[in-house]
């Protein structure tokens, strides 16, 4: 991007929204960040950011902005089902005032839409259903008061900076806190169920393309087209595991199909460059053990053992 602009990330100290954040500023670009930090509370230290601690439902302060990431919400299909009142008033009140301000400024708003919305029925739970709504409300902005709107499609995205929401962490977050704490990975049912995962840093990569793109599509999906089935990251893992078939985990299957990645290529040039078979895991994963057998090693030598 050679022209500075102006840019609002809602939930811009969260996970993805970091990340955003931090790729903008590194373009020369300016960002302000609204965040209630409730769930996240990454800051990057730079004269090009201003964050505002605040719900975005709340208020958007006026200025003059080119775009905006609408990226802040109640995460978590299970974390939805515990309460769904909150899941659902909460992403539905903060989009209609972000929709609201980029139709009265007449600014393209970005859309943090759900791949859930595309394989899970949207009334089998709070979150999918509220993100469904989202989409509805956008639709008809754009149709009734000419909004620009696009939704970015996130595929069970994954890498540094990933929150922990203790039991209903995502999976390789959930899995990496096993290891770190050594205890066996916890697998919900037979570990057959498939989901596209996509590193952090090539989701980034393609908005940055996307901002780029003349003609940008309204959907954009963000992930590998390749699903890999829970097991088969476990098993990368490198680590003892359980099943545990009385719990169940979230979507059956949220999988990026093929066409839609070729699809992303085609118009924006989208292409993952991450290896999404976990291998810096098993690599993270074998240095810590290796360091592990030295600390014990000498640890018996000082004992005299």
């Amino acid at each position: 991007m050679s022209k500075v602009h102006n840019f609002i990330v809602t939930g811009g100290c969260g996970f993805i929204g970091s990340h955003l954040v931090e790729a903008l500023v590194l373009h020369g670009q300016n960002v302000l960040v609204i965040d209630d930090m409730r769930t996240g509370n990454y800051k990057l230290k730079s004269n090009q950011v201003e964050y505002l601690h605040q719900d975005v439902a709340s208020a958007i302060p006026v200025g003059k902005f080119d775009a905006i990431f609408h990226l802040a919400a109640t995460p978590r299909i299970r974390l939805s089902q515990k309460d769904p009142f909150g899941t659902i008033t909460n992403n539905f009140n903060s989009t209609m005032v972000v929709a609201e301000y980029a139709r009265r400024e007449r600014i393209p708003l970005f859309f943090a839409a759900s791949s859930s919305t595309r394989f899970v029925h949207h009334q089998e739970n709070p979150y999918t259903f509220s993100k469904c709504v989202n989409e509805e409300v956008l639709q008809l902005y754009h149709k009734e008061f000419g909004l620009e709107y696009h939704n970015l499609y996130f595929y069970n995205v994954y890498g540094p900076r990933e929150a922990d929401y203790g039991e209903y962490s995502t999976v390789v977050r959930a899995f990496k806190k096993c290891v770190e704490n050594n205890e066996p990975l916890r697998i919900f049912g037979s570990g057959r169920k498939q989901r596209d995962f996509t590193h952090i840093h090539d989701v980034i990569d393609g908005i940055l393309q996307l901002l780029t793109t003349k003609n940008k599509p309204k959907n954009v999906h963000l992930g590998t087209g390749n699903p890999v089935s829970i097991m088969d990251i476990a098993k990368a893992f490198d680590h003892d595991f359980i099943h545990e078939f009385d719990k169940k985990g979230e979507a059956e299957i949220t999988e990026c199909e093929k066409p839609y990645i070729d699809a992303q290529y085609d118009v924006i040039g989208y292409i993952k460059k991450w290896k999404s078979d976990f291998e810096e895991e098993r690599i993270l994963h074998n240095v810590n053990k290796d360091l592990r057998k030295v600390e014990e090693k000498y640890a018996k030598i000082d004992s005299g053992q």
